[in-house]
């Protein structure tokens, strides 16, 4: 009797796993995050038509070097070469025997691109990479955490400039990470994980209005159902996920008039972010 042969990826599908390409929907979220919450300069600036570091005189070089390029484009393409990281993760943890020369040349056009965030980006990598060296305790999970905050959110703090963010954001990567920790048994602390894990929920309604909350039930759905399909063992934290957006959207619908909750104690705290509407409609 012949042994089943496991059919080897091809070249295309192999280059999507090295290089963990299924992590741009998050990543995608984010730049599209970045284009929404991106100040507007003038009446004629969008965040993908314009150097948003044009205002900072000679240190915009410092961030952008290619200072004549359109930042929301750069940081698009930021999203795919950072991509680089993935095969240096696998050869750090000896998965790989050799290095591939595309990662490290990838790597290379994300700090051409954009040095300052890059850099943050890859502190945040080695934030994460750090708690598996020192020790899997409930602090150095959350250093972990804040590491995945400064690698996937540093484009809204670093290019869309809306440093109050820095806060909900801290939940949300406390939240996610830890849920993913929990779906992975990667925890020394289940109960703790989930305590920061609600504290996300509960701090959402202080920093954004009722529209937002909805836009992030929105785009769950589909998130949550494709997590469900690639990795089976994550339904269960993804129904819980589920079940805590929806409890959010409940809340946002009551609360609706005094969204975002930080302005009434601290008027101004958060600024107007919502650009305007490119088309205004009729009524």
């Amino acid at each position: 009797m012949m042994e089943e042969q496991t059919k080897e990826p091809g070249p295309v599908m192999k280059f999507v796993q090295d290089y963990r390409l299924k992590m741009l929907i998050p990543e995608l979220l984010v730049v599209f995050g970045v284009w929404y919450f991106l100040p507007i300069l003038d009446a004629s600036f969008t965040p993908i038509s314009g150097n948003v570091y044009q205002g900072f005189g000679i240190f915009q070089f410092i961030f952008q070097p290619l200072f004549f390029l359109p930042t929301g484009m750069v940081v698009l393409a930021v999203a795919f070469t950072l991509h680089g990281i993935y095969p240096l993760d696998n050869y750090h943890e000896g998965k790989i025997p050799e290095l591939p020369k595309a990662a490290v040349i990838m790597i290379a056009i994300s700090f051409v691109l954009l040095p300052v965030l890059v850099a943050f980006q890859m502190l945040g990598y080695y934030m994460t990479e750090m708690t598996e060296f020192v020790s899997r305790n409930p602090l150095w999970e959350r250093v972990e955490s804040v590491g995945d905050l400064l690698f996937y959110a540093g484009p809204m703090f670093f290019v869309g400039l809306q440093w109050w963010l820095l806060i909900p954001v801290f939940f949300l990567s406390q939240g996610v990470d830890g849920i993913h920790k929990i779906a992975h048994h990667e925890t020394s602390s289940e109960k703790i994980t989930w305590i920061f894990y609600f504290l996300w929920p509960m701090s959402m309604p202080f920093f954004f209005d009722s529209v937002e909350i909805m836009a992030m039930v929105a785009l769950s759905i589909p998130a949550f159902a494709f997590y469900s399909y690639i990795r089976p063992y994550y339904t269960y934290v993804t129904s819980i996920h589920t079940i805590t957006f929806a409890t959010l959207l409940l809340v946002a619908v009551v609360l609706m008039p005094l969204l975002p909750l930080m302005n009434i104690w601290f008027p101004g705290f958060i600024q107007p972010h919502i650009p305007p509407r490119v088309i205004p409609l009729p009524f």
